[in-house]
């Protein structure tokens, strides 16, 4: 009993690092979930920054640009691509709201001229209801606004700075860690930037592949514009749950009114399959890009389907890979300590 007794002793305290990493990751995790519009802009800018970095090298190591040039002239070239981007498909969702205007319009002119419009009209403002309403909605305009404008000029500023100071960070890490802990900092640092780098780029062979997908359908069903909405359906395959379907089930419900039975019904059975292979291939290719094993994927794609709820996605595929980068660091046990050239 005594030498049972001290090996589970022994064994609890080999792994309370481990127990460490779980409590203060959920700590911190909850935290950031909790703060996430104050914390957005320093995420975004940071992953923007470990992604373009090898460009910001390049740029600098061929041209002898200026650091704070170089990473002003990155960052003004993403958020004006994405500008551009997000002006063209604005006009494109209005020329299709003015499309079924022109189809539709008769409804809405029916409705605006009858007797129930009117009645509900003066009830809404015998009631105050519609001065609230309209007053509400100013109120969220006035605020929404400003927030979006700060919220991209801060957005900017802190990728242009982390592009500037990427390697003053790392030496600032690596100082506050001590002689002691230098060697380890540093291996968490490359296996941290090499592990977001995969994963990132993993993720954008899946929304590449949605968009081939959705540019294939599209042109086979007739939908108008199909490069711009099969975009928009890759950047719509982040969200839980409907994913794609948050673009192909409205076509379809627009095909279907138009009679057009057989288009409607192959973007159903489309967007059916395109899950089905979304579920096949997402376990397989972050696992292989990460080296994270394809059930902790497919049960944290399933948990967070069940939870309904995508911060769950992302608790459980970044305790993960946090737990890969710490012990092939060295920092957690399990894991062999490796070299920087490895």
């Amino acid at each position: 009993m005594i030498d049972g007794g001290e090996k589970m002793k022994e064994r609890l305290m080999r792994h309370r690092s481990v127990l460490t990493y779980f409590v203060i990751y959920s700590g911190i995790f909850l935290l950031l979930a909790r703060f996430a519009l104050y914390c957005l802009p320093f995420v975004i800018a940071m992953v923007i920054a470990v992604v373009m970095r090898p460009l910001y090298s390049y740029l600098r190591r061929r041209f002898r640009f200026r650091s704070a040039f170089t990473a002003t002239t990155i960052t003004l070239l993403i958020f004006g691509a994405l500008a551009a981007i997000a002006a063209f498909l604005l006009y494109l969702i209005a020329l299709q709201a003015i499309s079924l205007l022109d189809s539709y319009g008769y409804l809405i002119e029916d409705y605006f001229a009858s007797d129930e419009l009117y009645r509900s009209l003066r009830d809404a403002l015998l009631s105050g209801s519609l001065l609230s309403t309209v007053t509400d909605a100013a109120a969220l305009v006035i605020r929404v606004v400003p927030l979006s404008l700060t919220f991209m000029i801060i957005t900017f500023a802190l990728t242009v700075f982390f592009l500037n100071r990427l390697g003053q960070i790392r030496m600032l890490i690596l100082k506050r860690a001590g002689e002691a802990s230098r060697d380890t900092a540093e291996r968490v640092i490359a296996a941290a930037y090499l592990t977001v780098r995969r994963f990132i780029r993993s993720y954008l062979v899946l929304y590449l592949v949605t968009f081939v997908e959705a540019v294939f359908i599209f042109y086979l069903t007739g939908v108008p514009y199909p490069l711009p909405f099969a975009f928009i359906t890759a950047v719509a395959d982040i969200l839980p749950v409907l994913g794609p379907g948050t673009v192909y089930i409205p076509f379809a419900i627009i095909f279907i009114l138009q009679k057009n039975h057989i288009a409607g019904i192959t973007l159903l059975v489309y967007f059916l399959l395109t899950v089905i292979l979304r579920q096949i291939l997402e376990p397989r290719v972050v696992s292989d890009s990460v080296k994270v094993h394809p059930l902790v994927v497919l049960s944290a794609i399933y948990c967070s389907i069940a939870a309904m709820n995508l911060w769950v996605l992302f608790y459980v595929v970044l305790l993960f890979l946090g737990y890969k980068v710490l012990r092939e660091a060295g920092a957690l046990p399990g894991g062999a300590m490796r070299s920087k050239g490895e």
